[in-house]
């Protein structure tokens, strides 16, 4: 929107005023533009993962007071650097933990998800007193608010993504934070330290929210602490495969869903997984939801956007990261002709659904 070419000193007064008072007329042209357009864009984990290890020997984990309560590597959208953010809604960070180190308990009211890239089946997340163990692949839920450390006795490092919907928080204005050291019971007494107690083995939120689980289990399905194995998820994909199933949009596709509700994964974030068989070339479409992929297995490319624009090829390989913007028009190719590829993805589809802004179009 342009303002009115007219040149009239009253209306340079208004302006003036106006500005004065932290006002504007809906006339005026915006000092600058606030929503820039978001680009697709691909981190290679070689890079990624080189300054996550040099940050393990700078950067200093532990005690609240330490340089960083968590060790993590943000994946930055070169459209909004200030932001350090992967979206508008979404983070996808990479997070070390190394051996024998405690990342200290809190909770905040943003929501976040953990898929476990590395680590020997030893060290754990700790979500509201169950020992969630961390497997390759694993994807670990902790829901908003609750308290949430992560532990590493094991002799490797532990690294894994981190996913929040931080940006959605933040622009809703209730980004909450709280130590765990400062929490206090009902009398006002402080209770915590920088761990929380293990009080329920791991696999104690899928035995009691399973398909097989008590009476009385399932009281509470809005905020879900779980844990998804890769073995299932793997077994799933490769059973499929083999049946002949497909998108043609996106090829072999599993949704992470919320086992009581089959819905989303989280309520503001989805998690799926998908499997591109040897020499797969999924055909273009697009969603008003951005998304952010993992490479969990294999190599191939990605082009985002349509003839008119040319397209951008994205050549990516095992755990690289890469991002699709919103209405971008992609699709995916399994450079591979003997092996298959694998893609996890997140997204912020929920939050669009439940406003009714939820578009795909096929081409």
């Amino acid at each position: 929107m342009s303002e009115p070419a007219v040149d009239d000193p009253r209306v340079d007064a208004l302006h003036e005023r106006m500005a004065e008072h932290s006002l504007g007329g809906h006339w005026q042209k915006k000092r600058r533009d606030p929503n820039p357009k978001l680009v697709p864009h691909l981190w290679p984990w070689e890079t990624v993962y080189s300054c996550l290890l040099e940050s393990g020997e700078v950067i200093k984990l532990g005690g609240i007071n330490d340089a960083a309560k968590r060790r993590t590597v943000n994946l930055v959208n070169p459209s909004i650097p200030d932001l350090k953010a992967t979206s508008r809604t979404l983070q996808m960070s990479v997070q070390l933990v190394k051996p024998g180190e405690m990342a200290e308990c809190h909770r905040h009211t943003a929501g976040a998800l953990r898929f476990v890239v590395e680590g020997e089946g030893t060290g754990y997340t700790n979500v509201n007193g169950e020992q969630m163990i961390m497997e390759p692949n694993d994807l670990v839920l902790t829901p908003n608010w609750t308290w949430h450390d992560h532990q590493n006795p094991g002799a490797t490092p532990l690294v894994w993504l981190d996913v929040l919907d931080i940006h959605l928080i933040g622009h809703l204005d209730i980004n909450i934070h709280e130590n765990y050291q400062d929490a206090r019971d009902g009398q006002g007494n402080y209770f915590g330290n920088a761990s929380q107690p293990v009080l329920y083995p791991d696999g104690f939120c899928r035995q009691r929210f399973g398909p097989i689980r008590p009476r009385n289990g399932a009281e509470d399905n809005r905020f879900l602490p779980y844990t998804y194995k890769w073995a299932e998820a793997r077994a799933a994909l490769d059973a499929m495969a083999e049946a002949g199933e497909r998108d043609p949009h996106d090829g072999v596709l599993l949704d992470y869903v919320n086992p009581l509700t089959g819905g989303a994964t989280m309520p503001t974030i989805h998690c799926r997984v998908q499997l591109l068989p040897p020499g797969e070339e999924t055909r273009p479409h697009r969603h008003s939801s951005s998304t952010i992929y993992h490479v969990v297995e294999g190599e191939g490319v990605t082009t985002v956007g349509g003839e008119s624009s040319g397209g951008n090829d994205m050549a990516w390989t095992k755990r690289d990261c890469f991002f699709v913007p919103s209405m971008d028009w992609h699709a995916h190719r399994n450079a591979s002709k003997s092996e298959p590829a694998i893609l996890f993805s997140v997204s912020d589809r929920p939050v669009l659904e439940s406003l009714g802004l939820y578009r795909e179009e096929h081409a």
